[in-house]
This record gives structure tokens, C-alpha cells and sequence, in this order.
């Protein structure tokens, strides 16, 4: 795979995402996107993809038209089987993949040939019984034939195969095989076999038939029966029993040396059997549509009359059955021998020596829960009937070798869940257990996967995350897996980038800009101060040019960030203000609005830059008496637009934004002995003085508000600590720097 190309359009709430990746080179991409930007919906959309069902994607909340809805590799639509989502967390979710794990190669091509004779045997059953494998009710799947024959013989097994020896075939038993299942045991056909009117009939035939019977010494009833005679002579006729002198004598009629001679006989017992008054009265009551097709089954088989009592009727399902299988007997036989040959193997399965078991030490070589698993239906798991049920274990000893079988207190799944056992970050980690087990199918069958994986770190803690972090190095090692990796937590994102060893090319920030989601490449890649602080004049810099523009913001934005230098060093006192009594309060000046903040001048700034950070070269178009603070605002009223989203745009309005709400505050309190003795928060205590003075003035005390929310106290030179800024949408700082200027 070389490139991925999306092409979305009202998808979820993404408006609109254009996008092409770049696989070449690396097989791994990774987003930092903040939260509610673009992440789960994306994740959403390649889901859709996943489970075939594309159509349904749409603009859920307004109904926005066209839908576009295009994924691509190198060109080509991609195909639901090359897509694996991961999200943050799915509750109770488990893996279908347990089962491919648990069989080896051999085991595999004997489960294979025994499927395919199970197959082959129900499509018989079928054609017989009248009845479907499986059915469609209510847009839902229902399978019919194979729950018919276990309720019917009543077996606590859910499973046809592994029920097979209950199903006892008698030679000469399949004289019932020609008579449909659905035309008897159809609901209403049923309920008018069991009606006492109908019931009444067949007793008085009953008695009618035992008269006809003896007049038929070679017929016994309840023992040889037309039917059964009727089998003697197909199988005569398969045979070519009838050549040369060959004859077959029955009791008080006489030798019979040919086919249609016994056919004879036999239409003579049937017809005397048709013509009784009480079979007649009989064919009366089954003349609707459904009555019809009992009536000719009967006809064709009138010793089925007697199987239709109340005595008999549950039983004859059964006879039905083995009557079926009977006349299917090689298949049937084939089948149980093969299926006993698997099943002896899967008796014998070694669990510890399968992929399973690997893919738990896996997990459990990384992570922690306080459990073991085993698989509680080994046989139905592997032959496919149902998901592995997987037994959770717990011991009470702190070493689990000394726990002998006693001591084992032991839950399935749901069990688990409704005994609320495990915290919140063991159901995180039992649901990234049973993703590896998805994942180590797809390594086994060699499957082209692109994951799309969703904050799959989130909420964990930080021996966890580096768990996954290592994990998501191993499987990106695999020829035929992709991954496109989202994260709104910076520091994972970067983590992800370092592990992997990630290039630019392969390292994106989401923004959105009117309302289109732009995926752009990092621009700093993790070092943004490092580029400030080379850039404090317009140069030209590892092939990108910088302006006298771009110049002053990286002065700006490097305020915090050499104030926290100087927090977390030796504070040399240098500035030149006596009223300042440390340069980190000097800085605080150019962050807070306070005394001095619109005198500082980018004289005063140089030296400090010079002391701390060992460069002072700022551009020539800054005049050494201009004033930082008027830079600062003309920068974020002039500089900055909606399409500005690099870090140093953000940290200016910021900090612009913190200056005109300070500024208005201290204005409007005109209390500068409160103002002189606030030590710590002054956004924060200028705003509870001013909502408390100032209460009726709702609407702007909802902008400062906003302005306390999302103006931090602190930049930090820790890398992941400028998060919070990074996060906030330019737009949104726009807006509010221009609400703030109108509050004057």
C-alpha cells in the first residue's frame, strides 16, 4: 500500500476532509487532533467501511447533503476486509477471532472437510424437510433447520454435530423420507391435526384400517406396513432383484416376479384403503390451502394417518428425521467418522501450544489483570457454533502458584460484568486483550490491514501507555499492516512519533478552517521553542523563509516560556526596574497586565534574552524603545487569521486576550491597593472582584469567563505542557479576543 486517499463530505459531523496519506516510506501515520475536531467521527466512517455497511453514513444531527463517502488505496476502493478500527474503549467487547487462534494447519483442513460434509448434508435436509438452514425475520437472521432437529429430539447440545451419535439410524427406516416436515408440522397444519374433530376422523380410520390389514395376511400392523413394503420393493428395484426366475412369495396371495406385478398389489391395498367412508371424512376437513397439502401427503402415505394422533405426532418428528438421514446414510455415516476424528483432536489440543495462549502471554508480558482464562467450549468454539466462552479465574493467595483447584473462584464474561469486579482500567485492559486477539488472526492469515486506531491510550496511565506504545511498534514491524494512529493527548502523540521513529512526512496536526477539516504536516516537529529562539529575525532557516513578521511573534511567544527558564533556574536579577525585584516578575509583567507592563520596552526584553538565552538578534524592523506590549496587540489585531493555527499565533492572542480583560478589570474595580496585593491568579481574583462588584453585568462577566477558561496560567517548558494551548481553536481565541477589546 502506498497511499490512502479519503474523500469525505457530511460524514458525522465532518463537513468536509480531503486527504491523502503517504505509506511509501513508512507504514504508520499519526494525528494529533484535539477532541471533538474529527477523531471518532473518522473512526466512525472507516467502521461503516469495515462491516460493509457505507451506506449508512450520513450527517446525523443535520441531515447536510451530498454525502461523499470515498476511501481509497493506491486508487482503488478499499475492501471492507482490509480495515480494522480500533477505538478508545468498546464495553463488553469481544473478540470473534479466539476460535482461528485455538486450531493449528491440520486441525484447520480437518474442521474445513468436516464443515463442508455438514454442508453438503443439510442441503439434502433441505430438499426433504422443506424447512430453510437459515431465514430472514424482521431484517434478522434466524436459522431454522439446525434448532429444528435439536428441539425436536430434545437435546441439550446446541450443536447438530456434536449430537450425532444420538441420532440413531435403522436399516429399512426410511420410509417416511418422501413426506415434507414444513406440510405437517406447519403451525396451523399442526393445530388442525391436533383439533378434536380431526383427532376423532383418525380414531375412526384407525379402527377401519386394522379391518383392512387382516384381510392382508402378509401385512402386520405397527410392524410391516405398506410403507414398509413399499421400501421392500424400491430397493428390489434398485437391486434387479426380478431377473430370470427370481420371485418374492407373500403370505396367502401368492408369488410375485415382477415390479409392476407387486406395484399392483400394493396400489390394491392403497385403494381400498382411499376408499373408506372414514378416510373421505378425513380429506373433508382439509379443504383450505394448507389442508391440501396434508391431504396429498396422506394420500400418498396413508399409514401416516395413525404417526398424526396425539399419542404419536411429537414422536413422528423424530421418525421424520431418521427417516431423512436414512436415505442419506453414506453422507451421514461420513460425516460422524469424520467429525469423531476431529473431535478426538480437539480432546486432545494442548491450549498452551496455540495462538490464543500466545497472544495472552502477549498481553500479559506488557499488561496486568488479576485473572487467568481458559476456554470452556473448546469444540463448539472451534467448529464455529459459537464465540468462545472464556472462564475467568480468580485466586485469593498473592502467589497464584500456590493456589490449588480449590482455591479458583471462577466467572464467565457476563458474569463478570454484573458482579462489577473489574475497575475501569482492567475492562480497558481486558478490551485491548481481546483486540491483540483480532490482530494475531490477522498475522497468522497474513491479512492487509490498515488500522484505524482511535486514542486507543486514553485514560490509561503512563505504564500502560508506553505498554501500547511498544505494542503498536512490534505489529507496525508486520509487511502487511498500515496504521493511521489519531490521538487528542500531544504527549502520546509525540511518544507514538518517537518510538516509531517517525518523519515529518508522517506526522500531522488536524485543524479545521470554515468549516473544512485541513490535515497538515507538524511544522515544529516537538521543538517549537528551539525554532523561536534560532528565528528572532527575519532568515531563512532549513529551506523555510521567515518574515520580520514571523520574527516578532517568535520573540513574543517566547516570553512564558524563558520566564519558566528562569523559575526553574537562578533568577540573576538583571532587569532594570527597581520596582521589579526578579526578572521572572519582570516576564510576569509581559503575561499579566500590571505597573509596568506597557512600558517594557524590547530594549529592556534584549537583555534579558541575552542573559537567559544567550541571543539577543532581534529583527531590524523592531525599534529598541517600541513597547512589547503594543507589538503584542497589533500582532493580534493585525497579524494573526483565522488560518494562523501555529503555536506562537495562539500563545500572542492569549496573551493578548489576558492583557485587555486585565486591563479592563483593574479599570472598572479602580482599587489599586486591592490590585497591588494579589500575589497569585490575578485573572482569577480580578474576576471574582469584578463579579462581585459588577453582578448585573451578566453578559460581559460571561467574557471574562471565557477569558479565565481558556487563557492558561502557565506555558511550561515541559514539552507536553503547552498541550492546552495547542488545543484551543484559533477561531474560537479570535472571537474572543474581539469580544474582549469591545468590553472598553
Amino acid at each position: 500500500m502506498n497511499t490512502l486517499s479519503i474523500k469525505l463530505q457530511n460524514c458525522y459531523g465532518i463537513k468536509k476532509l480531503e486527504e491523502n496519506f503517504d505509506f511509501t516510506n513508512r507504514n504508520v501515520n499519526v494525528i494529533y487532533a484535539k477532541n471533538g475536531l474529527m477523531k471518532t467521527s473518522l473512526a466512525k466512517v472507516f467502521s461503516k467501511f469495515q462491516i460493509g455497511k457505507e451506506n449508512e453514513i450520513k450527517d446525523l444531527i443535520f441531515g447536510n447533503e451530498p454525502v461523499i463517502k470515498e476511501i481509497k488505496i493506491d486508487g482503488n476502493q478499499i475492501l471492507k476486509e482490509e480495515i480494522f478500527v480500533i477505538n478508545s474503549f468498546e464495553n463488553l467487547y469481544e473478540s470473534k477471532s479466539i476460535a482461528s487462534l485455538l486450531i493449528n494447519d491440520d486441525l484447520k483442513v480437518r474442521l474445513e472437510e468436516v464443515l463442508k460434509l455438514r454442508e453438503t448434508l443439510f442441503k439434502e435436509l433441505v430438499k426433504k424437510s422443506g424447512l430453510k438452514i437459515s431465514k430472514v425475520l424482521s431484517g434478522k437472521t434466524i436459522f431454522e433447520l439446525e434448532p429444528t432437529i435439536i428441539r425436536d429430539f430434545n437435546l441439550e447440545e446446541k450443536s447438530f454435530l456434536q449430537n450425532l451419535n444420538h441420532f440413531a439410524i435403522e436399516t429399512n427406516n426410511g420410509h417416511f423420507a418422501s413426506i415434507k416436515y414444513s406440510n405437517i408440522f406447519d403451525t396451523s397444519v399442526l393445530r388442525k391435526i391436533k383439533s378434536n374433530e380431526f383427532q376423532e376422523k383418525i380414531s375412526d380410520y384407525l379402527d377401519k384400517s386394522d379391518e383392512i390389514y387382516e384381510e392382508y395376511s402378509f401385512l402386520e400392523k405397527g410392524t410391516f406396513t405398506l410403507p414398509k413394503l413399499k421400501d421392500v420393493l424400491k430397493k428390489l428395484d434398485g437391486n434387479n432383484f426380478f431377473v430370470k426366475d427370481n420371485k418374492i412369495s407373500l403370505s396367502d396371495v401368492g408369488d410375485f416376479a415382477s415390479v409392476a406385478a407387486l406395484k399392483e398389489e400394493i396400489k390394491e391395498v392403497e385403494e381400498k384403503l382411499l376408499s373408506t367412508s372414514e378416510f373421505k371424512a378425513i380429506e373433508k376437513l382439509l379443504s383450505d390451502a394448507k389442508g391440501i397439502i396434508l391431504k396429498d401427503e396422506i394420500e400418498n402415505n396413508p399409514d401416516i394417518i395413525g404417526e398424526l394422533t396425539i399419542a404419536h405426532i411429537e414422536n413422528f418428528r423424530k421418525k421424520l428425521w431418521l427417516s431423512y438421514f436414512n436415505t442419506e446414510e453414506d453422507k451421514f455415516i461420513e460425516l460422524l467418522t469424520k467429525f469423531s476424528l476431529l473431535k478426538e483432536q480437539i480432546d486432545n489440543l494442548d491450549v498452551d501450544d496455540t495462538l490464543w495462549k500466545q497472544a495472552v502471554n502477549i498481553f500479559n508480558d506488557r499488561f496486568y489483570l488479576p485473572f487467568k482464562m481458559d476456554i470452556e467450549n473448546l469444540t463448539s468454539s472451534i467448529i464455529g457454533e459459537n464465540l468462545p466462552k472464556v472462564v475467568f479465574s480468580f485466586c485469593d493467595k498473592e502467589n497464584s502458584d500456590e493456589c490449588t483447584e480449590s482455591d479458583w473462584v471462577k466467572f464467565n464474561r457476563d458474569e463478570l460484568e454484573k458482579s462489577e469486579t473489574l475497575s475501569q482500567g482492567e475492562k480497558r485492559a481486558l478490551y485491548l486483550l481481546n483486540i491483540i486477539f483480532d490482530i494475531q488472526k490477522r498475522i497468522k492469515e497474513e491479512q492487509k490491514t490498515l488500522f484505524i486506531i482511535d486514542d486507543i491510550a486514553d485514560s490509561f496511565d503512563y505504564k500502560n501507555k508506553y505498554a501500547i506504545v511498544e505494542y503498536l511498534r512490534d505489529i507496525s514491524c508486520n509487511n502487511h499492516f498500515y496504521m493511521l494512529i489519531m490521538s487528542h493527548n500531544f504527549d502520546f502523540y509525540r511518544t507514538i512519533s518517537s518510538r516509531l521513529i517517525l518523519e515529518r512526512e508522517n506526522k500531522f496536526h488536524s485543524i479545521k478552517i470554515n468549516n473544512e477539516i485541513k490535515i497538515e504536516k507538524e511544522f515544529y516537529q516537538n521543538k517549537p521553542f528551539e525554532t523561536w529562539k534560532q528565528v528572532l529575525k527575519a532568515r531563512t532557516r532549513f529551506g523555510i523563509t521567515y518574515d520580520s513578521i514571523s520574527a516578532k511573534k517568535h520573540i513574543v511567544a517566547l516570553i512564558p516560556f524563558v520566564r519558566n527558564l528562569i523559575e526553574y533556574t537562578i533568577d540573576k536579577q538583571i532587569n532594570e526596574f527597581p520596582e521589579i525585584d526578579k526578572d521572572y516578575n519582570f516576564l510576569t509583567n509581559l503575561l499579566h497586565y500590571k505597573c509596568k507592563t506597557k512600558e517594557i520596552t524590547f530594549e529592556q526584553l534584549k537583555k534579558i534574552y541575552r542573559e537567559y538565552l544567550g541571543k539577543d538578534d532581534f529583527d531590524t524592523s523592531i525599534n529598541n524603545d517600541d513597547t512589547v506590549y503594543d507589538t503584542i496587540i497589533d500582532l493580534a489585531i493585525n497579524h494573526i487569521s483565522q488560518e494562523n493555527v501555529k503555536l506562537e499565533n495562539k500563545i500572542i492572542l492569549a496573551i493578548a486576550i489576558r492583557f485587555k480583560a486585565e486591563e479592563f478589570m483593574i479599570l472598572k474595580i479602580n482599587d489599586d491597593d486591592f490590585v497591588r496585593e494579589i500575589a497569585n491568579n490575578q485573572t482569577r481574583e480580578l474576576l471574582e472582584k469584578y463579579k462581585n462588584d459588577f453582578s448585573v453585568e451578566i453578559n460581559k462577566i460571561r467574557i471574562l469567563e471565557s477569558v479565565n477558561i481558556m487563557t492558561p496560567e502557565n506555558i511550561h517548558l515541559n514539552s507536553f505542557m503547552y498541550e492546552p494551548i495547542l488545543d484551543m481553536d484559533i477561531v474560537e481565541l479570535k472571537s474572543l479576543f474581539e469580544k474582549v477589546k469591545g468590553l472598553f
